[in-house]
């Protein structure tokens, strides 16, 4: 397991901290920059105030990730882009709307990047169009002490002090 704050392997149990409302495991150099707290358990009764009864299997609710959907971005120039697209395959907005099932004002509001679309849009105007809107986010790696490649972590990126 690697801290979230330096990036360190942890060696043994990991100490979980709050630092601004914000939950993390952390190794032993790192543990001073916030509280150190006990987990908190999940809640496993879809009722409250109800104990489970017994034989009855619990749901536990999988830790998800912010970056976890964060697979591709959106093109900074997506409004040129599906504009440009849908004049070459001379279309008007009201035929694009109509072929993605889309209201007409939601792909003027788009083509004028008033509105960033949802993924689901995003998809359904790359099918109709022929183009690519999204583009993948490349993690950058960091040379570790030892010459050993790591991921970025929070502590590559800010200066943390320490509060006393």
């Amino acid at each position: 397991m690697q801290c979230e704050i330096c990036g360190a392997q942890i060696s043994g149990k990991p100490h979980h901290i709050v630092i601004d409302r914000a939950e993390m495991d952390v190794c032993d150099r790192c543990k001073g920059f916030g509280k150190e707290v006990e987990r908190t358990a999940p809640i496993t009764s879809t009722r409250r105030g109800v104990a489970p009864e017994a034989g009855v299997a619990t749901v536990r609710r999988a830790r998800h990730d912010l970056f976890d959907k964060m697979k591709d971005e959106l093109v900074e120039d997506y409004a040129e882009v599906i504009k440009n697209a849908r004049e070459a395959k001379h279309m008007t907005q009201e035929e694009l709307a109509a072929g993605i099932l889309e209201k007409v004002n939601v792909i003027r509001k788009v083509e004028r990047g008033e509105l960033v679309p949802e993924e689901e849009l995003i998809k359904k105007l790359e099918r109709a169009l022929d183009i690519k809107l999204t583009e993948g986010i490349v993690e950058p790696e960091v040379q570790g002490r030892r010459g050993e490649s790591k991921a970025l972590t929070l502590g590559d990126l800010i200066k943390v002090k320490k509060n006393k």
